[in-house]
């Protein structure tokens, strides 16, 4: 839009990944609206340009399973200067569908205790999910409904077990591990058409990728004999029965970068269990 609230067609809008540098060019609409579809999630830098307007820009934030809104004013002007747009803070509601949506950032998946890496683990911290504490299939369900009506997906790819429509992950299970995460979205209770037949939760994990900068990480975790406490039912004996022994080592390494700056990236994740 123009200063005065009327809309600007034909501008050009350039969508960059501050990541990788990778773009998609758009153009606004004769309503003055664009939309920049399958963007990867991250942090996102937006520039308009328009005859006879100042070019303005602003960043904003991509996340799984969301649609991120970033409005515009240009200012009359030349289009060699540039306005730079303080982006606000993202919406507390969502206000294009009813859906309880739940994004868990890298952070937080990192920091979640989760023996064994499985990643069905962090979606019990989302609104709705009760732990499976007894026999069965699954880590969780959701209002009420059982854990094989859970979806699991990576990378928008179908993720789920074929038989007991379940997600085996984790170094435990042989597939994806915590340290590759790059964010996990949970999505529950009246959730869009784009998702699969299932009614439970609909939970999407995205992987790690190389960028413009070299990164890595290495992690290592231990739990052994000393660090737990004797079972109460142990204790009880007329003579006392030790700790059971317990050695468990969980690790992983990753590292990622450029090949060629702005076009290829490399990525390798290494993760192990020992017990």
């Amino acid at each position: 839009m123009d200063a005065t609230g009327a809309v600007v067609p034909n501008a050009k809008i350039v969508v960059t990944n501050r990541d990788t540098g990778i773009t998609q060019t758009l153009t606004s609409s004769s309503n003055g609206g664009y939309r920049a579809p399958l963007l990867k999630p991250g942090v996102y830098k937006i520039t308009v340009t328009a005859r006879g307007f100042e070019t303005s820009s602003t960043t904003v934030t991509v996340a799984i399973g969301q649609i991120a809104s970033a409005d515009l004013h240009l200012t009359v002007g030349s289009n060699n200067v540039t306005v730079e747009v303080s982006s606000d803070s993202a919406p507390l509601l969502h206000t294009e569908n009813a859906e309880i949506s739940t994004s868990i950032s890298q952070e937080q998946v990192q920091n979640l205790p989760n023996p064994g890496n499985d990643l069905t683990f962090v979606a019990q911290v989302s609104p709705g999910a009760v732990m499976n504490t007894a026999m069965g299939d699954g880590n969780f369900s959701v209002f009420g409904l059982p854990a094989t009506s859970n979806t699991f997906t990576l990378n928008g790819s179908y993720e789920n077990d074929p038989f007991l429509n379940l997600s085996n992950s984790g170094a435990s299970n042989l597939l994806l591990g915590n340290n590759e995460v790059s964010e996990v979205n949970l999505s529950s209770n009246a959730y869009s058409a784009n998702f699969g037949g299932l009614g439970g939760a609909q939970v999407n994990e995205i992987t790690l990728s190389g960028t413009n900068k070299f990164h890595g990480d290495a992690v290592y975790q231990w739990n052994g004999t000393v660090l737990n406490a004797n079972d109460y039912f142990r204790n009880q004996t007329p003579t006392l029965t030790p700790r059971s022994a317990d050695n468990v080592n969980q690790f992983a390494a990753r590292f990622g970068g450029p090949i060629i700056k702005d076009r290829l990236f490399f990525f390798a994740n290494y993760e192990g269990l020992r017990v």
